[in-house]
């Protein structure tokens, strides 16, 4: 579960980034269900249950990436489920408690955000169905690509065919720890290794 709570903070930065106006949750999720991503399957608002499931495992993520742009002073995110918006943060006159004092603010106004930042609250059910569960979440959606944007996307992860899946994630986290905007890296290349990959990997690697 932490590579795919990991992955979909990714995504999260990329869609948030693209948004500098704000985005709503359901636009999120809207985005979340399509390519490149389908990181959701298409019936994961129907069901009333896969819903909360998926609107907890959506704002878990999002107050995760709250403390984590907090605590490397990128900005503030201000989570609702009518608007998701960067802002910038307040200077202070010392920023030797910018990041805890921060925090505490904004838990303060935000009492939710113990109620997402806690697992516990995803399913009362046992270890065994929550991965089952989970995996239903991530239930991809399989499209294929035409060749260009295949060899696009390869060039984009540097990498060169015959590929397996473990060469593809295993090359993401080298490339996304390089260019995440978290670490000064370039953010618009950070969004297109981070497209290229969910495009190769809902492709059928062994064919090519």
């Amino acid at each position: 579960m932490q590579d795919q709570v990991a992955e979909l903070m990714d995504i999260l930065t990329v869609l948030i980034l693209d948004h500098p106006e704000g985005v709503s949750e359901h636009q999120l999720l809207t985005l979340l269900q399509k390519p490149p991503y389908n990181f959701f399957a298409k019936d994961a608002l129907t069901d009333p249950l896969l819903l909360f499931q998926t609107h907890f495992l959506l704002f878990h993520c999002l107050y995760c990436l709250r403390e984590q742009w907090l605590k490397n002073n990128i900005g503030i995110l201000n989570i609702s489920a009518l608007q998701i918006i960067k802002a910038p943060i307040a200077k202070t006159s010392s920023n030797s408690n910018l990041f805890s004092n921060t925090r505490f603010n904004l838990e303060q106004a935000d009492p939710l955000a113990q109620y997402y930042l806690d697992c516990s609250h995803l399913t009362s059910t046992t270890s065994e169905d929550v991965e089952a569960l989970l995996s239903g979440f991530w239930k991809k959606i399989s499209a294929p690509l035409s060749t260009e944007p295949l060899e696009h996307a390869l060039s984009i992860m540097n990498l060169e065919p015959p590929i397996t899946l473990k060469d593809l994630k295993v090359q993401y986290r080298r490339l996304a720890q390089q260019y995440h905007p978290d670490k000064g890296g370039d953010s618009e290349h950070f969004k297109n290794i981070c497209r290229a990959y969910h495009q190769l990997k809902h492709y059928d690697l062994s064919t090519l």
